[in-house]
């Protein structure tokens, strides 16, 4: 199992009042927005930030292929924007339309995408953005999308819902046992079985088997309107409302050898799950896996 630890408020230009944000395969090259506001991007896994990029506008989420160069973002009550050079020009695909587009994601060659109208229906994309294609996901108030990196496995969050799961490319969708939270943010590695996901109250979450289980990992001090994470599952990055980007580190135990360590009257119940694999199902106190 993987427990985060180690969250870093980073500073030095990065996006204040982040509304989403986004993470190349290996997470080093990052990028955010914000609403209204502009683009910023980091090449050093959120330690430095570059901006601002791109036209002011009222972004609603960004996502970004593995190598951080191919770039698509929602507009809320616009079009939907696609970016062929890390943000330097944007370009608006008229086959969207004026919606309100809550979220967007991406396959790791940009050319898979995924997209949810708040209060809509989910589209999905096998040109880049050029057409849209709308998925039997049922109308509903998607708040965030993620994809795996072949755009196959994706997951969607609805605000004051549960949290949909797809392995078809976005045709059929499975209800997980994520409880009904105030959803707003979604991420997964890049083969789409580890996610992490945000609430509106702050509260961060993780998956290991592609939203089968959920474990609550930490809290923010405020809203996590936007979280990413690397291709293996193990960096994560999230923006707080109103505050610092924070970055974290996934810790995992490795066969009979690996351990836990805790503070004194730390606590922790797991779960067996098959395959000589543990979840954590809830905690107290702070633990470190090794």
């Amino acid at each position: 199992f993987m427990i985060p630890v180690f969250w870093t408020a980073q500073t030095n230009g990065g996006p204040a009042n982040s509304f989403s944000v986004a993470s190349s395969a290996d997470g080093t090259k990052l990028v955010g927005v914000t609403w209204p506001g502009f683009i910023y991007t980091s090449a050093n896994s959120g330690v430095t930030w570059a901006g601002p990029f791109g036209p002011s506008a009222s972004w609603s989420s960004v996502a970004s292929s593995s190598d951080g160069t191919k770039l698509v973002a929602t507009y809320h009550g616009g079009s939907i924007y696609t970016s062929a050079n890390s943000g330097g020009t944007w370009t608006p695909q008229p086959s969207t339309g004026p919606a309100a587009w809550s979220c967007v994601a991406s396959s790791s060659d940009g050319t898979k995408l995924v997209a949810a109208i708040n209060t809509g229906l989910i589209y999905t994309s096998a040109n880049s953005g050029v057409t849209w294609t709308p998925q039997n996901s049922g109308s509903a108030t998607w708040s965030c999308v993620a994809s795996s990196a072949d755009g196959t496995r994706l997951v969607a969050a609805i605000n004051n819902g549960q949290i949909y799961t797809s392995a078809n490319s976005g045709v059929t969708w499975t209800p997980q046992n994520s409880g009904s939270l105030s959803w707003n943010s979604v991420a997964c590695s890049a083969d789409g079985t580890k996610l992490v996901a945000g609430t509106a109250g702050g509260a961060i979450s993780t998956s290991s088997d592609m939203g089968l289980n959920w474990t609550a990992a930490s809290t923010l001090s405020s809203f996590a309107l936007c979280v990413d994470s690397s291709a293996d599952g193990s960096k994560l990055v999230a923006g707080p409302n109103g505050g610092l980007i924070f970055t974290a580190t996934l810790r995992s135990t490795v066969g009979t050898a690996g351990y836990l360590q805790g503070f004194q009257h730390s606590a922790i119940e797991l779960q067996y799950i098959g395959s000589g694999q543990f979840i954590p199902l809830s905690h107290e106190g702070a633990f470190s896996a090794y």
